[in-house]
């Protein structure tokens, strides 16, 4: 990749950013925190006071993950006197994801001509979970810039034997991405596979090009105490569930059977014949271990299927995110094969593609943004009524009640015992139902213990309280009790339900 390109890469990235801001009206920056960043980065990094005191706490949190992106956005964060906001956190991911595209692009270019590349590099770039993740504040964005780094390493300096400066990029690559989330060592397993294969029959040169990827072997002995101390922390119950052909066919549609993929084999099954093969990956010239290791992560979903069977439910579609690299080698293979003219008109259906998911992406976080804004209108209508204001479930109080986590704040997360849960979602078919419902209870309550929010309120509790507000629409009430009534029926018997507005309702004690 020349400096030209460079140049050019910074300016379009800068011009879509700026669309963004303008049409956006910046939400995806500074749209509320939700659930997982607030408690899952914002209270471990804003309650630390040294990287030392970090890593201890993110150790005692229930966040499962390793702490490098905690140790990035506390570093960061220091530049901002310590606090992390929403812009900071969705920037920290930005810039992952653009970094990420741009390691692409280079790793693209060493085979491929300019064309193909942009192809192949817009086609990750464009996938809606990817677009998704470089405005959150989480670790998915980190994650693929390291993965993509990896792969870029791995061609570094491809014409020499032995290279010191390829070595030292592999070995400091290896070792973030299984600092950054603990499937990274998966990714980095399928990587080191896929570069090793493409030297066959010559498998020590393999061995020996992927050999400083062990230096993450190391890493992960040091977390090793870590992620010992998160499993004995956990509740023992996982929210994801167990195995089934509809998250099968999820990840399918997500990964493999998504419109990108499927158009790019259909080219080149209908080019097979094609006398160039620009994309010869093992003949036509020397071995390619780093396209070789961008196409094997498209087997990371049938990683976490083998996980899911073999230890614990893992099909969550965005713990495959790694998976959408596969992608840009696959698409710059078929539009390498064809004239300038056909190559251009793939990059404009990509760019297209791509702002097609930023506009549903503004529109989705947009509505996000408005429900929060609602319910947090309504939270402080509510306080001025000096009673306890009751959420339910973390999602809900989050969001709204989080930022300030304050002792003072009335808000409070609605306990359930086992019982009234059971009595609420009897039938079988509801046993999903009942296991999100104990699941996010245990989750506040481990919260509560850990970082001193929620505040819970149990049923018994309030069930002696004479006056308290519940801040609940009709639609996010729990099926089959879609008002206050029906729903205070059910729990509060001894209460009376009023609807002050279409968000908050008043419960009192009549008996």
């Amino acid at each position: 990749m020349t400096r030209r390109e460079l140049f050019a890469f910074v300016g379009i990235l800068i011009v879509a950013i700026a669309t963004l801001l303008v049409f956006g009206g910046g939400i995806l920056w500074t749209r509320p925190l939700w659930f997982d960043e607030l408690c899952c980065v914002v209270f471990v990094v804003r309650d630390a006071s040294s990287p030392v005191d970090l890593i201890a706490k993110v150790a005692r949190s229930w966040d499962y993950a390793p702490p490098l992106l905690h140790l990035i956005v506390w570093t960061v964060s220091r530049f901002t006197r310590g606090d992390v906001s929403a812009a900071l956190l969705r920037n920290i991911s930005l810039v992952s994801v653009s970094l990420a595209s741009l390691f692409v692009y280079a790793t693209l270019r060493r085979r491929f001509s300019r064309a193909p590349a942009v192809a192949g590099t817009l086609a990750v770039a464009g996938h809606p979970l990817v677009l998704a993740h470089a405005f959150e504040g989480r670790f998915y964005g980190p994650w693929l810039l390291f993965a993509a780094g990896f792969a870029w390493a791995l061609g570094l300096d491809a014409d020499l034997p032995h290279s010191p400066r390829r070595n030292i990029a592999l070995a400091l690559i290896a070792c973030l991405l299984v600092a950054i989330h603990w499937f990274g060592v998966l990714s980095l397993g399928l990587m080191c596979a896929g570069a090793v294969a493409v030297f066959y029959p010559r498998w020590r040169d393999g061995v020996r090009l992927i050999a400083p990827s062990g230096a993450a072997l190391i890493a992960l002995l040091a977390l090793a105490p870590m992620a010992l101390a998160q499993r004995a922390n956990a509740s023992g119950k996982l929210w994801v569930e167990n195995l089934s052909a509809d998250q099968v066919l999820e990840m399918a549609r997500n990964f493999w059977f998504a419109a990108v993929p499927i158009v790019a084999v259909a080219l080149l099954l209908l080019n097979r014949f094609s006398p160039q093969r620009p994309y010869a990956l093992t003949s036509g010239g020397p071995p390619a271990p780093d396209l070789a290791a961008l196409l094997s992560l498209a087997l990371m979903p049938v990683v976490l299927m083998a996980l899911s069977v073999a230890l614990q439910p893992s099909m969550v579609t965005r713990y495959a995110i790694v998976a959408t690299l596969a992608w840009a080698p696959l698409v710059a293979m078929a539009v390498a094969l064809f004239e300038p003219r056909f190559q251009d008109a793939c990059i404009a259906a990509l760019a297209l593609v791509m702002v097609v998911v930023a506009q549903r992406a503004v529109t989705e976080k947009r509505e996000y943004a408005d429900l929060v804004k609602a319910n947090t209108v309504a939270f402080e209508k509510a306080k001025t009524m000096n009673l306890p204001v009751v959420f339910l479930g973390l999602h809900s109080i989050y969001p709204v009640a989080g930022p300030e986590r304050s002792a003072q704040s009335p808000a409070r997360d609605l306990d359930l015992p086992d019982s009234t849960i059971a009595a609420l979602f009897p039938s079988e078919p509801m046993a999903p139902i009942r296991k999100k419902y104990r699941l996010d209870r245990d989750q506040a309550r481990g919260h509560g213990r850990i970082y001193g929010f929620p505040v819970l309120a149990t049923q018994a509790e309030l069930d002696t309280t004479s006056r308290f507000i519940l801040l609940a629409t009709d639609a996010s009430l729990p099926g089959g009790y879609k008002s206050p009534q029906l729903f205070g029926r059910a729990l509060f018997p001894r209460h009376r339900a009023v609807r002050i507005d279409s968000t908050l309702s008043l419960f009192e004690r009549t008996r």
